[in-house]
């Protein structure tokens, strides 16, 4: 029993690790672009696992509209989660402010601005997509823009569990005892 205690541990201590590390530095989330790098060399050299090449440019462009207008809804929940966190007023997101408020800060930023970039690649991509072009350049931005997003969108996530967790355990903190409710006779 104690090496399997060790055990979870280790892997609690990694796993805090990582956390850290990828809330530390929300430039990690563009690792994206090599995935993707993967993805073409992928579909250059073997041929398969080209996701829109069976569309014809009408689809195309209408999927990149759709995750412009998604990447830019996100952006705005992200705006939420921001006005949750700068309204919120407990002794506990006190504490996070003082202790991880840059890091939150940072991380905001990172995800406004980079869903927004990446809803400007969609309209980049709408742009340049046609049916006479052979290598479509488009599909990758668009593929480039969607990881990012949904990087992004983990990240966002990640740090509004954070602030309602924090929120939570603030107003339960000052819950005051309710006022007894009239029964009916």
């Amino acid at each position: 029993m104690g090496k399997d205690v060790q055990r979870r541990s280790k892997m609690v201590l990694l796993t805090t690790r990582l956390g850290n590390f990828w809330s530390d530095h929300p430039s990690t989330d563009l690792l994206a672009i090599a995935i993707v790098a993967l993805h073409f060399i992928e579909v250059v050299k073997w041929g398969h696992g080209d996701v829109l090449s069976w569309s014809p440019a009408s689809n195309r462009v209408a999927v990149y509209a759709a995750g412009a207008g998604v990447m830019s809804l996100i952006a705005g929940f992200a705006g939420t989660a921001i006005a949750q966190y700068g309204s919120s007023s407990g002794p506990i997101v006190h504490v996070l402010r003082e202790m991880y408020g840059r890091t939150i800060r940072i991380n905001w930023i990172s995800i406004t601005s980079w869903l927004l970039v990446s809803a400007f690649l969609c309209i980049v991509a709408m742009s340049i997509d046609g049916e006479k072009t052979v290598t479509r350049g488009s599909q990758w931005i668009f593929e480039i823009a969607l990881a990012i997003a949904a990087l992004k969108f983990v990240r966002l996530v990640f740090l509004f569990n954070l602030i309602l967790k924090s929120v939570t355990v603030d107003g339960r903190e000052s819950e005051q005892p309710s006022m007894p409710v009239m029964r009916d006779f």
